[in-house]
């Protein structure tokens, strides 16, 4: 893990999940998620003692455990830094059942209670909400993203660099993952709104490892994916199938290969496509015989 400059007082060190860092002249700085495990949150404090940097606050995007993860750690390895999160998410971050009970629908087993989705419970110290953020005398802004999640939060430093979380996916990720990882399609979309109409000099998601200039190009290629897979589905939806049936066809046809875990993400995930399209009016659904069926109309 290396400190890359992206412009002004305004870095990130590249991983799995990239961590933002604000930096000031007194040598303290502003996180922006942490990453996955202790081992994330070691090779974090390395990289800041290699410069000289002292974390103050830690901004976390959402609730998930691959952005929050290494949390704890970097708040033992540095006595005084403040975790900071929405209220929506501070309820995930502070109860480690809370994403996964959701996700699963009750009490979950083992198999499912994964790094990527299970992480060691995490206190909030301040919620915070979409709006100016004074911190360490420097005024960044949180600004509010559903879709992902219901209380995401991207952040914007002075250097005009958006820290977007998992609001904006690259295309190298919508490559990887071609049902995208959403909760609500109908906030999402307005998100992506939101961010086009933002004064932006750069935009970092958390996933991918290159910063982005052109920010428009990747925000149309977020609304073609979204768009494409609501299409595909009705079109799947010609004959009407179950949820679980849909996602079979679906895996198929984008050649997505699932493990148990990924199973019940991308299950999550078509849920809201089958929400977004019964709410617009484009599929219904009926229990036949004991089971849900969905079916273009």
């Amino acid at each position: 893990m290396e400190l890359v400059k992206i412009h002004g007082h305004t870095y990130y060190i590249p991983g799995a999940t990239n961590t933002g860092v604000f930096t000031t002249k007194s040598g303290y700085c502003v996180l922006i998620d942490s990453g996955i495990n202790n081992t994330v949150a070691h090779k974090i404090s390395k990289v800041l003692a290699e410069k000289g940097l002292k974390p103050r606050y830690l901004l976390t995007t959402h609730g998930h455990a691959d952005h929050f993860g290494a949390h704890n750690l970097l708040k033992e390895l540095y006595p005084g830094l403040e975790i900071l999160a929405s209220p929506g998410e501070k309820v995930y971050m502070e109860n480690n059942l809370q994403a996964t009970t959701t996700l699963y629908g009750a009490v979950p087993y083992d198999e499912i209670k994964v790094p990527l989705l299970f992480a060691r419970s995490t206190a909030v110290d301040i919620t915070i909400a979409p709006g100016p953020l004074k911190l360490l005398d420097q005024h960044l802004e949180a600004i509010a993203t559903p879709g992902h999640t219901a209380g995401h939060l991207a952040f914007l430093t002075p250097d005009g660099v958006l820290f977007s979380g998992d609001a904006v996916f690259d295309q190298g990720i919508l490559a990887k993952y071609p049902l995208p990882f959403l909760l609500d399609i109908k906030a999402e979309l307005a998100t992506l709104d939101v961010i086009a109409g933002l004064e932006i000099k750069y935009l970092l998601p958390a996933h991918g490892q290159e910063v982005i200039t052109e920010v428009d190009p990747v925000l149309e290629a977020n609304r073609r994916q979204i768009a494409s897979c609501l299409d595909i589905i009705v079109e799947l939806l010609s004959q009407p199938l179950t949820r679980e049936d849909l996602l079979a066809q679906v895996a198929i046809l984008e050649d997505i290969t699932m493990d148990i875990p990924q199973y019940f993400l991308n299950l999550s995930s078509l849920s809201a496509f089958l929400s977004y399209l019964k709410d617009e009016g484009r599929i219904s659904c009926s229990v036949e015989n004991g089971k849900l069926y969905f079916f273009a109309i």
